[in-house]
């Protein structure tokens, strides 16, 4: 079982600096509207996705196709918005913290939508991811940047597919779901960008908008991996690290360092969204040992 759950974090730290990656090229290419890039790297994951679905004899579609559409539509919309905030200015650290918000969304939303009651712990956690947020906006007299704000849409769209996606785990498998996702924002966004026209590509864009798809490809294989090694409950917090490659890259890459405002609140964040994992995984062994004690 060590074994498992070590093969099963790697999978994830791999998938997460494949993530960040993702988001390093959509920053290098933010002159290129965010339906655009979508479009293409979209495009290169759907049929890469249906050829592994091919390959494995995967339906193309489940058995819930309106839970489906759901799961699309957000994820589809949540990846706009994360684009429009992977802007020249903005710090690829702060898009990737903020996108890590979906995590506390999610909980939300389960609680909204699948009527699951919060713990005192998860309170917490969300108080502090509360503070954590605010930190990286940094809201002033003069507003809040409008790349935070998109950046924290992102989160909370990606944090209600994920809870659509919790309904569907029965229903559909994660290359179907995302073959599904791929193909649904490749046709979503194709009308939009040809009403404001395609961009004149050269080698770069494309290049770095096949390694878009590719990073996306391969980062949702990985997840699929991982958690056929281990479960969620005992690999999701690897999932973090997607924070600290983000840094790294700004760093390295693009010259940028985040305030020291921003990097508390994202430590906060951090924070947060770990505490609610802890939460989660306890409650799940406890939930086990109940049913363990009935039974016997």
């Amino acid at each position: 079982m060590k074994e498992n759950i070590i093969k099963g974090a790697l999978y994830l730290l791999a998938a997460s600096f494949l993530f960040s990656s993702m988001q390093s090229a959509s920053k290098a290419l933010y002159y290129i509207s965010s339906f655009e890039r979508t479009f293409y790297f979209s495009a290169v994951a759907a049929v890469l996705f249906f050829l592994v679905c091919r390959y494995r004899k995967e339906p193309l579609s489940g058995k819930r196709p309106d839970l489906l559409f759901l799961r699309s539509f957000f994820g589809f919309v949540s990846t706009i918005f994360l684009f429009l905030s992977s802007t020249k200015d903005f710090p690829i650290a702060n898009v990737s913290l903020l996108s890590s918000t979906s995590t506390i969304f999610a909980l939300l939303a389960a609680c909204i939508w699948l009527k699951e009651k919060m713990s005192k712990g998860q309170i917490v956690a969300l108080i502090l991811a509360f503070i954590g947020v605010v930190a990286i906006l940094q809201p002033s007299a003069m507003g809040i940047e409008l790349s935070a704000v998109y950046g924290l849409m992102g989160g909370m769209l990606a944090g209600m597919a994920y809870t659509v996606v919790r309904r569907l785990k029965d229903d559909a498998s994660p290359y179907t779901m995302t073959f599904y996702f791929m193909a649904f924002s490749t046709l979503a966004s194709l009308p939009i960008v040809i009403y404001q026209g395609f961009t004149p590509l050269h080698f770069k864009e494309i290049a770095l908008l096949v390694f878009m798809g590719l990073c996306m490809s391969v980062a949702q294989l990985l997840l699929s991996y991982a958690y056929q090694y281990a479960p969620s409950t005992k690999i999701s917090v690897y999932l973090y690290s997607q924070n600290l490659f983000a840094f790294l890259i700004g760093i390295v890459v693009f010259h940028e360092m985040p305030d020291f405002i921003s990097i508390c609140g994202g430590l906060i964040l951090i924070a947060a969204g770990i505490l609610n994992f802890y939460i989660t995984m306890r409650a799940d062994a406890d939930a086990k040992a109940v049913t363990a004690n009935e039974q016997s």
